[in-house]
């Protein structure tokens, strides 16, 4: 069960990222597939559903925000995530959208570098 809720969770990882990633390349090109509607359903889903097997990853090991400051530390870059993302997608202005899309892949990459470490410093270790 654990090594199916590590890929689920992995993959979802990977899928987000992409998405995130290629909506942000085609909204500063200013093309109109950035507000596709894949684009604003399909993150949703695969978020739901990334947060989702990130959850049951912690109950299944019995892990908990208390005990291992390294989930907590994730879940708060998480809401840094999150905030940036739609900064990214709703501000008006364009360079402040590519530095929110920019700081957001920053937040993103630490968010990995804490997980695959098991430390809250991630890469700043």
């Amino acid at each position: 069960m654990y090594a199916v809720l590590k890929h689920i969770h992995m993959l979802t990882l990977a899928i987000s990222f992409l998405l995130f990633f290629i909506r942000g390349v085609l909204m500063m090109r200013n093309a109109a597939a950035a507000s596709h509607r894949a684009f604003l359903i399909v993150p949703h889903i695969n978020n739901l559903l990334l947060i989702g097997s990130g959850i049951s990853l912690a109950v299944f090991l019995h892990l908990s925000p208390g005990t291992q400051p390294w989930i907590l530390v994730k879940l708060i870059a998480l809401a840094v995530y999150i905030g940036l993302g739609i900064a990214t997608f709703k501000h008006p202005k364009m360079a402040y959208r590519k530095a929110f899309w920019l700081l957001a892949l920053i937040v993103f990459a630490f968010i990995v570098s804490v997980a695959v470490t098991k430390n809250p410093l991630g890469f700043f270790q």
